[in-house]
């Protein structure tokens, strides 16, 4: 999806066009992490909703080139920090003197020559609260994690409210009974079946008033009512380093934990990996990294052994190609060795948000789905059952199922061929 420098700066020309605004009230910015930048200038997770468009380019001289063009016109530029040469940087657009249309984006039209596999995409049937659910297997029934946000247990609280009630919950699928609940105050949930005991990690949550943590924890069950006294995997309080999402899978010789973090030293989120022989007790892998140059989160880690390959499925930021505002997408990556990956060709993610979907319409009807998320798989008999939530990032969420009629290794090979 690279823009070239043309694109980039007809773009800018026609941003400053539809709103009939002089230079000096029109900003452009160039940087690595996109999120970050607009974020800073409160373009995003504002109370202000200005209007703004961006672009990806590859090339840092082209980028600088463009903001001298800008400035040169009185327009405000920024150079954010890129974070390795040759990597992707992008351009964005905007203004305060704006404010961004409301409604829904259009759904684009599909690549030629590509087809999704996912096929059967609906809203979940179930009495599970929207939020990222992990699905596993557990003495012969078929249950989920599922991850619940305070605001929805308490209807008519502001998205993000009483975080301090987060918590997660274990489902049974056959009678959509709830289990028990593991854990009160944590977040970002997932859970691991080894010889019938339960393993569970969870993000604890360590700040008043946010759902973000630097403890890394876990518990376990032989009965997923009866659990373990919290173990502290890992804490980076002392760094200030937050934790969000993990996965864990078996590669034959060792078991292999994905844990997302917001290291400073990368873009906001990336992935990290450890190691054990037990479950229990981790040690990092080092320079084991995914996405030190862009935007990434909810990942997903599945070990295919036939391949002799880790697969990552992950959540990907990308500019919608009509409105030019930021989407997010899930993409496929593999690794031999969780160091060097290959991402799967960026006209093939895995699935796209449904532009015109509205997730919450009774409690939140102006917001639309901009984002599909945090992918989960269940191998059944006869197909491959996959979960995802869809939304708008920011709190505001349903559950969504989809399938594909394979194996898993069959979908991944999907992407690949």
């Amino acid at each position: 999806m690279k823009d070239s420098r043309d694109t980039i700066s007809a773009g800018i020309e026609d941003f400053r066009k539809k709103w009939q605004l002089p230079w000096e009230d029109i900003t452009v910015l160039t940087g690595g992490d996109i999120l970050t930048s607009l974020s800073k200038h409160q373009v995003l997770y504002s109370p202000f909703n200005w209007d703004y468009a961006f672009y990806q380019l590859d090339d840092a001289a082209a980028a600088d080139a463009i903001l001298n063009d800008f400035g040169t016109l009185g327009a405000k530029v920024f150079r954010e920090p890129q974070f390795k040469p040759g990597t992707r940087i992008w351009v964005a657009v905007f203004s305060e003197k704006t404010t961004a249309p409301a409604g829904p984006w259009p759904n684009p039209p599909e690549t030629p020559g590509w087809k999704s596999p996912v096929i059967n995409r609906k809203v979940m049937d179930s009495a599970a609260l929207p939020g990222e659910l992990s699905p596993f297997r557990f003495k012969g029934e078929d249950y989920l994690l599922e991850n619940v946000l305070a605001h929805y247990v308490n209807p008519g609280t502001p998205v993000g409210s009483r975080s301090h009630e987060n918590h997660f919950r274990i489902r049974r699928e056959s009678d959509d009974r709830m289990i028990s609940i593991p854990l009160l105050n944590h977040y970002f949930a997932s859970a691991y079946v080894w010889k019938d005991r339960c393993y569970c990690f969870a993000m604890g949550q360590t700040k008043d008033g946010g759902s973000i943590g630097t403890h890394l924890n876990e518990i376990w069950s032989d009965d997923l009512i009866s659990w373990s006294p919290v173990h502290r995997i890992f804490d980076f309080t002392d760094r200030n380093e937050h934790f969000c999402n993990t996965s864990v899978t078996y590669d034959g010789k060792r078991f292999v934990l994905l844990y997302e973090t917001d290291n400073p030293s990368y873009p906001i989120y990336t992935f990290h990996f450890a190691e054990s022989a037990d479950l229990v007790n981790w040690t990092t892998i080092p320079d084991a990294v995914y996405a030190w140059d862009k935007y990434t989160g909810g990942g997903s880690l599945h070990w295919i052994e036939e391949d002799g390959m880790y697969y990552l499925s992950t959540l990907d930021l990308y500019p919608h190609p009509i409105t030019r505002k930021i989407a997010y997408r899930f993409i496929l990556s593999r690794s031999r060795d969780l160091i060097h990956w290959e991402d799967a060709p960026d006209d093939r993610p895995i699935i796209v948000p449904d532009f015109e979907h509205r997730p919450d319409p009774e409690r939140h009807p102006d917001v639309y789905e901009i984002s599909v998320s945090d992918l989960e798989y269940r191998q059944l008999p006869d197909r491959l059952k996959i979960y995802y939530i869809g939304g708008n990032q920011w709190g505001v969420c349903d559950n969504q199922v989809a399938e594909y009629p394979g194996t898993l290794r069959e979908f991944f090979h999907e992407f690949y061929k």
